[in-house]
């Protein structure tokens, strides 16, 4: 009976050891501007599990090249994974869109999007969006803040179905009230958004948010039947390489280590060095 009753415990305890690791709450500066997600279905349907974001560990391990043939088993939490950083003017707060399978324009394991809000620091303290820039499908987006729709300070974004593909939603209604299909805020229905007619029914409301850190802490974990097959690169049995936002640069600026110079550039402005008050992505910071 005893040694039974050793074996049940060792599997109660390798049970809890895969389960996924419970998340601190996101700063206020993460949830005020957290953005709210109209998804389009153009294709193949939004309750179609490779249409959900959701953990990079949500099959209760790490192991990532089984993500897409598990899809067959596990339920999908939405989740979106954040990071922040800075600056002495600006705050960049990155929100970011795992999914385990990709099949718009030819089919993957793994797709990993990212939507980079340049919110510029004020007197008042309730900061202003100043630039909004997206990464999806290889694809470089940026939009004027003053021409970005939000909802209170929430961001409105148009993600479509099986491509995954992300675009900022204009100041018009007509993104809301026609082909969307949710509506996902991070503190459900913010006030003043009116969702009558674009959810439909059993529309899932909200997603939880989980620090970068989650993925961040585990960049060494790098090899066959680990997380990464390489350096920033997700391992997967496909040929196409999925990466995460460490290695996403443009004209040599990095997405992470250098939010501010990257948002600089596509504002067009001369680049010119961050002051960064806080960067955990920067060696020595």
């Amino acid at each position: 009976m005893n040694k039974n009753r050793y074996i049940i415990i060792l599997l109660v305890l390798f049970w809890l050891g895969g389960q996924p690791v419970p998340a601190a709450p996101a700063p206020d500066i993460v949830t005020q501007w957290s953005p709210v997600i109209c998804q389009l279905d153009k294709s193949d349907g939004l309750s179609a599990p490779q249409n959900i974001f959701t953990l990079v560990n949500y099959d209760r391990d790490w192991r990532l090249n089984n993500n897409w043939y598990n899809l067959l088993f596990y339920p999908l939490e939405r989740a979106m994974y954040y990071s922040v950083v800075e600056s002495d003017s600006h705050y960049y707060i990155s929100y970011y869109q795992y999914y385990p399978r990709h099949i718009g324009g030819g089919d993957h394991e793994h797709d990993l999007t990212g939507v980079l809000l340049a919110v510029s620091k004020t007197p008042d303290k309730s900061g202003r969006l100043d630039m909004l820039v997206t990464y999806s499908n290889n694809k470089w987006q940026r939009w004027d803040g003053s021409r970005v729709r939000l909802v209170g300070r929430h961001p409105v974004l148009n993600i479509r179905a099986a491509s995954h593909e992300i675009a900022a939603a204009g100041r018009s209604n007509r993104a809301l009230t026609s082909s969307a299909m949710y509506q996902i805020a991070a503190s459900g229905n913010p006030t003043g958004l009116d969702n009558t007619k674009a959810l439909q029914k059993g529309a899932n409301a909200g997603y939880r948010l989980i620090s970068l850190d989650q993925l961040w802490d585990r960049r060494q974990d790098i090899g066959q039947s680990r997380v990464f097959a390489r350096w920033g690169s997700f391992d997967s049995y496909n040929a196409v390489k999925v990466t995460a936002p460490w290695v996403w640069e443009y004209r040599q600026l990095n997405w992470l280590t250098r939010p501010g110079e990257l948002i600089q550039y596509f504002q067009g402005r001369t680049v010119r060095e961050c002051n960064y008050l806080s960067n955990p992505y920067q060696p020595g910071m």
